[in-house]
């Protein structure tokens, strides 16, 4: 009997929303400040779990005109997801299967102008469910 990586579950690299995974979706109190080299707070990135779903991804608050990327990793795997301005500086990454007992924690960066310091990034600490 063979079985299939945890890389290959379907709700990896799905979107919660659309999936209906944020329906269950809870705040794992895990978050960051996404902080540029001087330590000024650019935005912040929190890790969501859904139940249902049994995944984890990162949502960040942003400046309107923020772009940037979300990453989700747990030891075995990771999604990434780019965002560009707009949808009121709020944006979500993909999801990871990450059912109970899996850790997980999620990275964002931000970009809101020329010049490192319109540049952040922070990492959340792990949720293990």
């Amino acid at each position: 009997m063979t079985t299939a990586p945890a890389s290959a579950h379907p709700y990896d690299g799905m979107d919660p929303y659309t999936t209906g995974c944020a329906s269950t979706k809870v705040n794992t109190g895990k978050k960051a400040s996404l902080k540029n080299e001087v330590g000024d707070s650019l935005g912040t990135i929190r890790l969501f779990y859904s139940r249902r779903c049994g995944t984890n991804w990162g949502e960040v608050s942003v400046a309107k005109s923020g772009s940037g990327a979300i990453t989700v990793f747990t030891s075995k795997t990771s999604r990434s997801f780019s965002y560009r301005p707009g949808n009121g500086g709020h944006h979500w990454g993909n999801m990871v299967y990450a059912p109970s007992g899996v850790c997980a924690k999620a990275t964002g960066s931000v970009t809101t102008g020329i010049g490192r310091a319109n540049k952040g990034s922070g990492t959340t600490p792990k949720a293990c469910g």
